[in-house]
């Protein structure tokens, strides 16, 4: 009988948890869409601020962890490496090098699939607010230039 009460619990628990989680994303999109509309009344220059201040912070942030991300795999390839030629590990190339092409051909279809989907959703955006994509994309390109 303690049992199915536990079980009944832990059900209800990861229930109430996933509701939570989907009621987050629900509103933090309604946020945002709120937010959008705001602005897509707004006066053009200040779409114009807007936007290139949000493209900006994504182009910098993109470059910071694109740096990061490329430092870790070099250096880890890299020690790898290095413990290979001391005699430490026993590397087989072609088993390496054919898992990570059969590993990147599945990575590159699921981001195919969506980026489809994103990239749409952003030209329906763009659409809309011809002056945030405009500041973004010109803000992008000085976040990256700038970092």
């Amino acid at each position: 009988m303690a049992e199915k009460e536990v079980s009944e619990e832990k059900t209800e628990l990861a229930l109430l948890e996933r509701l939570d989680l989907e009621d987050m994303a629900s509103e933090g999109r309604s946020v945002v869409e709120k937010w959008s509309a705001e602005l897509a009344k707004a006066p053009a220059p200040k779409q114009l601020a807007v936007g290139g201040a949000v493209g900006w912070m994504a182009g910098y942030f993109t470059m910071k962890v694109g740096k990061a991300a490329a430092t870790a795999i070099g250096g880890s390839l890299l020690l790898l490496q290095i413990a290979h030629h001391k005699g430490y590990v026993k590397v087989d190339w072609n088993k390496m090098s054919n898992d990570t092409k059969s590993m990147a051909g599945v990575m590159k279809d699921k981001l195919q699939m969506n980026t489809k989907s994103g990239f749409e959703k952003f030209q329906e955006f763009a659409a809309k607010n011809v002056y945030v994509a405009g500041g973004f994309t010109g803000g992008f390109f000085l976040g990256i230039a700038s970092s």
